[in-house]
């Protein structure tokens, strides 16, 4: 067996392997549309190296232009599923309208003219710049690359650099074989790691984001979509800690909605789950970048205020407690919902959370005796 059946084989294999992995992980985990999308460049992948083996031992022109078009829409479709992760504006015409160009100039080169130049010219100088736009396309805004994202972008990059590579040396070609052997062992050396590396850390991508995902579920309240207690206290330990090193306020505020059972019981448990979600948009909404909000269970609500002492938070609260009278319920004729909050500042000796949650559930327990619809502080209650 010679070496291009083994590459050829390689190439074929990881294309085939690549598809049957991100058809799996786009069918149990969560059929999000640019694993769909990817699985669709990996699986004409695995007829493009079919077309490739068949232009290579058959030396036939037909098969090498549907090499070619299998390396457009492979690497077309590649791109684009970077972009529908990454949440950027998708025409598709921009990538259709470049790829047919490209085709019909190949086809053109290779049916009738025979050019060597163009054929291994035209192709790579495209793909290398899809690539380079693939990758860029899939730096985050606002945060910073997961090691996932770091390792597929890297994949990219050099394979974006390969494929230029490649046209490069197309440029060289004069003869039947002059700068064929450059072009042959650029291909060789280099292109079935860069697949197969671009096919492993697109994996390890989709695998990182599935990750994350769970974490989030795990972390977050289905409902409301702010933290649940658990995401709450990891955020707490990390809070506290950086609030005791630099010596800044924190401040936890306990609230939840008064006569939330009356509602549910007198209207039912979607009106409910209407109230919970608007009061936490609420919430969410009234906090600065930074602060944490979640849903403690029920109806109770935890709030923590970065870099605020206790006065301040009240007053913030304030504020909310004067909109959740203006909330409206599609299944409510009026508004009319009320919420008490209970407010506690970071002390020296608090070990945990809890510590900041007894003191701010104590101010809680004194709103809700003094009349409910208010906000009281531990220190006024204590």
């Amino acid at each position: 067996m010679n070496a291009p059946v083994i590459l050829l084989a390689l190439l074929f294999g990881t294309a085939l392997v690549m598809t049957i992995a991100l058809a799996v992980a786009w069918q149990h985990f969560g059929r999000q549309r640019h694993v769909l999308t990817w699985t669709a460049s990996y699986a004409v992948g695995i007829l493009q190296w079919a077309a490739n083996a068949g232009g290579y031992f058959l030396k036939s022109p037909p098969l090498y232009i549907l090499t070619g078009i299998g390396l457009v829409v492979s690497g077309s479709l590649l791109a684009i599923g970077v972009r529908q992760r990454s949440g950027r504006p998708l025409r598709i015409a921009a990538f259709a309208v470049p790829g047919v160009t490209v085709v019909l100039a190949m086809a053109i080169a290779i049916g009738t003219t025979g050019s060597q130049l163009m054929q291994g010219f035209i192709i790579p100088a495209y793909v290398g710049g899809l690539l380079a736009v693939s990758a860029l396309s899939l730096w985050p805004r606002e945060r910073r690359f997961t090691p996932p994202e770091r390792a597929f972008f890297a994949a990219l990059l050099l394979f974006a650099v390969v494929q230029l590579a490649l046209a490069a040396s197309a440029l060289l070609i004069r003869g039947p074989e002059d700068g064929k052997q450059v072009y042959r062992l650029i291909f060789s050396i280099f292109t079935p790691t860069n697949y197969v590396a671009t096919a492993v850390t697109a994996v390890l991508l989709v695998a990182g984001d599935l990750a994350q995902q769970l974490g989030r579920e795990i972390r977050h309240d289905a409902l409301t979509q702010v933290l649940n207690r658990r995401g709450l206290e990891e955020a707490a330990q990390q809070a506290m800690a950086l609030a005791v090193r630099h010596r800044r306020p924190l401040a936890l505020v306990v609230c939840d909605l008064d006569g939330f059972k009356a509602l549910n019981d007198g209207h039912g448990h979607i009106v409910g789950d209407q109230a919970l979600a608007a009061f936490a948009r609420l919430l969410a909404s009234t906090v600065r970048r930074g602060d944490v909000v979640a849903r403690m269970g029920g109806d109770e609500f935890g709030l923590l205020l970065i870099d605020t002492d206790a006065r301040a938070a009240a007053d913030v609260m304030e504020r909310v407690r004067a909109e959740v009278a203006n909330l409206s319920l599609a299944r409510l004729d009026e508004p009319g919902l009320r919420a008490s909050f209970g407010v506690a500042e970071l002390r020296s000796g608090d070990a945990s959370l809890e510590d900041m949650v007894a003191r701010a559930d104590a101010a809680l327990y004194m709103a809700k005796n003094g009349g409910r619809d208010r906000v009281t502080i531990w220190r006024e209650a204590a």
